[in-house]
């Protein structure tokens, strides 16, 4: 039994391990800093703000499509209840 706890422990530490590895590597991701940074890159405010803007034009240029209601037949089908 000693060596299934052992066992037990390792993958408890490694677990935990992974988990500090991955929350690491997500902070230096939204820091910027897993790769190099290209200095001609637009900022990201400047492009949420152009992305805003696009979006604004598009609402405003869309038509809306109007539903034609289907004329009501003045006949009706009888069905026979049989």
């Amino acid at each position: 039994m000693s060596v299934i706890d052992q066992l037990e422990k390792t993958i408890n530490i490694n677990i935990k391990r992974a988990e500090r590895l991955r929350q690491s590597i997500l902070k230096q991701a939204f820091t910027g800093q897993l790769v190099a940074q290209d200095p001609s890159d637009e900022p990201a405010e400047k492009l949420l703000e152009r992305i805003k803007a696009e979006k604004a034009k598009q609402v405003t240029t869309k038509t809306k499509k109007k539903t034609k209601s289907q004329p009501q037949s003045p006949t009706q089908l009888a069905l026979p209840l049989d």
